[in-house]
């Protein structure tokens, strides 16, 4: 009986890299979740499928591969197609066990520039806070705001989540929208499945928001819903506005400016390590390190 060598080393091996994507989705398909499959799927239709569909795999070239990851106008873009081809290209190297040379390697993706995210003083999220009060996505905005929530954690927060004595919130699902569905999934990582205490003044809206109700979640619209309303409303009424994922960094650099440890801020924020909060807020990092420096220098000088 012949094995995949003897295919290869003949010449006989042609699969078309639309024939791996099938197989690729149809085994992860059990596995991954929900809104990292839908990821795949949107990269697969607008970059792969339209590069890759009709190739074999083993015509594909490492000069081809770079050429295409230079093509794109977006870094962002480029990082999210290459990191979806290299995924499916080399799941394929294994299961067939393909002895070919892996042509995703040593290519280099194009340099991604730094962007600060925008984020709202004390000031301006005070403002924001008070001007939203009833209005149907006040809940998700408030706890994204209040707990540096991501957008689909602040959507998924349930009325049984929160211990309404104490003001403690338990973070451990998320709210997505995909294909057009409104599904939950578990957290993200399993740091992000935390516990995190209310301020006062959130703790007190969210009660008046909940009323009566002993269960089901707190905001009752799905996080596309929430962004658009909450952009729209602080866009009638001039209000300081930051998208809802800017909130998180709201609440970061805030809480850092005011004297939280950037260890608390990170496992506060679900993050699986200080460097990478340090890499989000490293702005923010920078401004308490110089406060901190000048009051060595005035308490040193002679």
């Amino acid at each position: 009986m012949q094995n995949v060598w003897d295919f290869l080393e003949i010449g006989l091996f042609k699969m078309l890299f639309s024939e791996v994507i099938t197989e690729y989705m149809a085994d992860k398909g059990k596995r991954l979740r929900a809104t990292t499959l839908e990821g795949y799927r949107s990269a697969i239709r607008c970059h792969l499928m339209p590069m890759w569909g009709e190739r074999e795999i083993e015509t594909i070239t490492f000069e081809q591969v770079q050429d295409w990851v230079d093509s794109f106008d977006l870094p962002g873009a480029a990082e999210k197609a290459y990191k979806t081809f290299r995924q499916i290209y080399r799941w394929v190297l294994r299961r067939h066990q393909l002895r070919i040379w892996d042509v995703t390697q040593g290519v280099e993706l194009p340099k991604k520039p730094t962007v600060r995210r925008p984020t709202l003083t004390a000031e301006q999220e005070r403002v924001t806070l008070k001007a939203i009060v009833g209005q149907p996505f006040e809940a998700a905005v408030l706890l994204g705001a209040a707990l540096g929530l991501r957008r689909c954690e602040a959507c998924a927060v349930r009325i049984e989540d929160v211990d309404w004595r104490s003001g403690w919130v338990h973070v451990r699902r998320g709210l997505h929208v995909v294909g057009g569905e409104v599904i939950e999934t578990g957290c993200k990582t399993k740091l992000s499945d935390r516990k995190l205490k209310l301020p006062r003044f959130a703790l007190e809206r969210l009660r008046a928001i909940r009323g009566t109700r002993r269960s089901g979640r707190l905001c009752l619209l799905d996080p596309n819903a929430v962004a658009r309303r909450f952009r729209a409303f602080c866009k009638r009424f001039s209000l300081p506005h930051v998208p809802m994922t800017c909130l998180r960094h709201s609440w970061a650099t805030i809480s850092l400016e005011h004297g939280a440890a950037i260890e608390d801020i990170a496992v506060a924020l679900g993050h699986s390590t200080v460097n990478t909060a340090m890499s989000h807020y490293l702005q923010s990092f920078r401004t308490v390190v110089a406060r901190a420096s000048d009051s060595y220098t005035a308490a040193m000088e002679w």
